[in-house]
């Protein structure tokens, strides 16, 4: 039960954090957006897909999203109060030390997308992890499919 109770401030805590990098955002005018996969030019995104396999990835280079660029900042501080429920319960799943399967990427160049995982990644980087595991599959355009 305190665990619940603790991770239940851990995610009030990030939404706040969000909320203060969302606000500086708008007084600097610089885009606190995550990335959205669907923004990379088409071309890129049809590339070949080449299965890369079990990886540990810095968090940092961790940029965007397939699916939920909208529910988290650029940081994956939670945006959304309706991710509550999951982002609280992998909180909790860290708490009690469970091992969590690893996440899915699409590399991109150097930059990775989340395809699955996107909670994950939000609680990790919020935790203050630096790296994170994950099944990644780069994407290549034709002039790499050599």
């Amino acid at each position: 039960m305190l665990a619940n109770h603790v991770a239940v401030e851990d995610f009030e805590r990030a939404r706040r954090q969000a909320r203060r990098r969302d606000w500086f955002s708008f007084l600097t005018r610089k885009s606190n957006d995550l990335l959205s996969f669907a923004d990379i030019p088409p071309e890129q995104r049809r590339g070949h897909q080449r299965y890369q396999g079990l990886q540990t990835i810095p968090l940092e280079k961790i940029v965007g999203s397939e699916g939920r660029p909208h529910e988290f900042d650029r940081a994956f501080y939670p945006r959304e109060g309706r991710t509550r429920d999951r982002w609280v319960s992998i909180d909790r799943a860290h708490y009690a030390d469970a091992l969590l399967p690893p996440i899915e990427l699409l590399k991109v160049g150097d930059a990775y997308f989340v395809r699955d995982g996107n909670h994950r990644v939000s609680v990790a980087r919020t935790r203050g992890q630096v790296f994170i595991d994950a099944q990644v599959i780069e994407i290549v355009g034709p002039e790499q499919n050599n």
